[in-house]
């Protein structure tokens, strides 16, 4: 209560105050990436409440990170209040790792620790919760309301969209392979799926698509399933950090495993 009450918030002076909400993200200015968010987002701001428009399109990148930095940023460019859940973490054995620690850790094909979210923002889900009526893993789906314990969306485009459901915080336990401690992370089963990864998109269909490679594909075949996620060659874009004096990714291919 004592930090609490030592907030700015809680100061007499906070009423004649003005919060002023930075969009421009400076480690944007070199404008590329925001052009590659333009390309596959045109529009944004008239268009985010159209679900059918925001589940055909997407931004591909190698990994979660890169993924996260690229939704953070797209969620600066939607209207509304953003919301923000944070896990509830524990681990079997507080003595010698602490909860801070826990919350850095992202185990495989679970949500993160802090997870930022506007109403009408696409997400995926993470988990089967009603297999009969559509809600998958891999589901696309569109926030209609935000609430504490639960998360009202419904399904994006398909033969069960608008069908909605109701997604709890649910247990994500660490799997003893990942690390050498077990530990729980409660949080929502979903994450925003504006920036996905290429295992993420594998499967699936998009009108335009654009990929952002701050680091190459490391695994076989990853190029290739990013690349063909659209139809036309016109609907893909790549963004690649510049080696040296050439912009070049390597299609990273097992041939040992070719036929």
């Amino acid at each position: 209560s004592q930090i609490v009450d030592a907030i700015l918030k809680r100061s007499f002076l906070w009423d004649h105050m003005e919060v002023v909400e930075l969009t421009t993200n400076l480690r944007l200015k070199s404008g590329t990436l925001s052009d590659l968010c333009d390309f596959v987002y045109a529009d944004l701001k008239n268009n985010f409440t159209n679900p059918v428009w925001l589940a055909n399109r997407t931004i591909v990148t190698p990994t979660n990170e890169a993924a996260q930095f690229v939704n953070d940023f797209l969620l600066t460019k939607i209207l509304g209040e953003l919301k923000i859940y944070r896990s509830s973490d524990t681990v079997d054995n507080e003595t010698l790792y602490s909860i801070e620690f826990i919350n850095k850790l992202t185990p495989s094909g679970s949500p993160p620790h802090m997870f930022k979210r506007k109403k009408k923002c696409c997400i995926m889900l993470l988990r089967n919760l009603d297999a009969t009526n559509g809600h998958c893993n891999g589901t696309l789906f569109i926030i209609v309301s935000l609430h504490d314990q639960v998360t009202d969306a419904e399904v994006a485009s398909g033969p069960y969209a608008a069908s909605t459901l109701l997604i709890p915080r649910i247990p994500h336990v660490s799997q003893e392979m990942q690390f050498p401690f077990t530990f729980t992370h409660k949080q929502f089963p979903v994450k925003p799926a504006f920036a996905l990864t290429c295992n993420k998109v594998q499967g699936q269909t998009f009108e335009q698509i654009g990929i952002y490679l701050p680091t190459q594909f490391f695994s076989h075949g990853q190029l290739y399933v990013a690349l063909s996620r659209v139809q036309k060659k016109a609907n893909v874009k790549i963004l690649a950090e510049r080696n040296g004096n050439s912009m070049i990714t390597d299609n990273c291919v097992s041939k040992e495993i070719l036929l």
